[in-house]
């Protein structure tokens, strides 16, 4: 799920990144790809909106074997800030599934401050719905607390198409913003490509185009005379 759209009125942003941040991206990633068996998933958004008012929302999901999940944000909670967030998912059910991630986490650059959310996922049949919600406060002055809510609930017409309606809920300095929506998405293999209006009957639309890739990072293993051995 992208980002909050408080940031988005500005201008152009600049994907600019300070040496400190880029070694904590990195540090980050090479301690989870330790991790055998893991899932991760690279999502990249943009944001339109006329006239010249665009954004770029990078982000990567890891989820280990024993449920461990991290994600780091670039442009999330405010433009040009870089966050990490770690909990740890509880899933369950059949033909009912689901799925919470309770999370904590930190944010750095032009909003600094630490955040506790929880995502939510439930499938049922080709039924799906998701919500991501979070509470984060500023850690300096001139800075605002906010709470915001992304949710999500809709149909798979096939393995290659799904839709449904999107809603992005923000609350700060007293004062609350609803941006009711709707989705579509094309998906192949491990390729989802969704497609977001928001405020379609408001002078104020805008889109959200997506690219999302999942990649499952399997444990390698070697056969001698006592089977399988465990290499990683």
């Amino acid at each position: 799920m992208p980002s909050r759209n408080l940031f988005i009125v500005t201008n152009r942003i600049p994907l600019t990144i300070s040496v400190s941040a880029i070694g904590l991206f990195i540090a980050v990633l090479s301690t989870i790809n330790a991790q055998s068996q893991s899932k991760w998933v690279f999502e990249q958004y943009n944001y339109i909106r006329q006239p010249d008012a665009s954004a770029f929302v990078p982000m990567v999901h890891i989820q280990t074997k024993n449920n461990w999940y991290g994600e780091l944000r670039y442009n999330y909670e405010d433009a040009q800030t870089l966050s990490f967030f770690g909990g740890k998912t509880l899933n369950g059910g059949k033909s009912l599934t689901w799925s919470i991630t309770p999370m904590s986490g930190y944010s750095t650059g032009k909003f600094t401050g630490v955040s506790a959310g929880i995502n939510n996922e439930i499938e049922w049949k080709d039924f799906y719905f998701s919500a991501q919600s979070q509470y984060s406060m500023a850690t300096k002055k001139g800075m605002a607390n906010f709470f915001f809510n992304w949710s999500e609930a809709g149909y798979s017409f096939s393995d290659y198409f799904y839709s449904g309606i999107a809603m992005q809920f923000t609350r700060q300095q007293q004062k609350g913003y609803l941006e009711p929506g709707v989705v579509s998405g094309l998906c192949f293999r491990n390729f989802t490509l969704p497609f977001y209006v928001f405020n379609p009957l408001r002078s104020d639309c805008y889109f959200v185009l997506g690219l999302n890739y999942e990649y499952n990072l399997k444990k390698k293993y070697k056969i001698d005379k006592s089977g399988l051995q465990d290499i990683n």
